[in-house]
C-alpha cells in the first residue's frame, strides 16, 4: 500500500519518448557552436538522406548523409527536430538536446522558433516561450519544459539518443 501512495509522487521524466539517434562531430562548423555557452544549433529532417542544420545565428545549410551511414546507423530526429547547445546557466557547461516541437501542442508541425540572441524558443500556436539556458522551462505561458534527449560525448563525437 505504501508503494501505491508514493507511485504518484514521482516527478515526470524530462526525457522524451520520441525516437532520436543523431551523431555529429562537435569539432567542426557549425556543430562546434553548440559547445559555446549560450549558443544553440537546430537539426531537422529535410528528406530521405538529408537534414538541415541551422547554426547559432540562424544560417541554414543542407547536409547529405552518405548512404552507407544511413544503412549502418539511421538518424532519427525526435518529434519536431533537435535543438542542441550548451546552456549559459543550466547544466554547468554540458551539452543539452531539446525537441524542437512544442510540448504543449505536441505535434510535429508545431515547432518552436528560436531567438538565437536571447536563447529563447517560442511556439507560434500557443505563444508559450521557453528559456533554452534554464532547462527549457516555460517563462511565458503554461507548459511543461521542452522535451529533452540524452547526450553522450566521446571526445568531439557527440550522440543524441533516446
Amino acid at each position: 500500500m505504501a508503494i501505491a501512495l508514493f507511485a504518484g509522487c514521482e516527478d515526470e521524466s524530462p526525457y522524451s519518448g520520441y525516437r532520436v539517434n543523431f551523431t555529429f562531430d562537435s569539432g567542426v562548423y557549425p556543430y562546434i557552436q553548440a559547445k559555446s555557452f549560450g549558443q544553440f544549433i537546430c537539426v531537422e529532417r529535410k528528406g530521405a538522406g538529408q537534414y538541415t542544420v541551422t547554426d547559432a545565428i540562424g544560417n541554414k545549410q543542407t547536409v547529405n548523409i552518405p548512404q552507407i551511414q544511413l544503412q549502418q546507423n539511421p538518424f532519427f530526429y525526435g518529434l519536431g527536430g533537435l535543438i542542441i547547445g550548451t546552456p549559459a546557466v543550466y547544466g554547468e557547461g554540458a551539452l543539452i538536446a531539446y525537441d524542437k516541437a512544442c510540448p504543449k501542442c505536441d505535434y510535429s508541425n508545431r515547432k518552436v522558433k528560436i531567438d538565437y540572441v536571447m536563447g529563447h524558443a517560442t511556439c507560434d500556436k500557443c505563444q508559450t516561450k521557453f528559456d533554452l539556458n534554464s532547462g527549457g522551462i516555460a517563462i511565458e505561458g503554461d507548459s511543461r519544459p521542452l522535451w529533452r534527449y540524452r547526450v553522450y560525448e566521446n571526445g568531439t563525437n557527440v550522440v543524441v539518443l533516446n
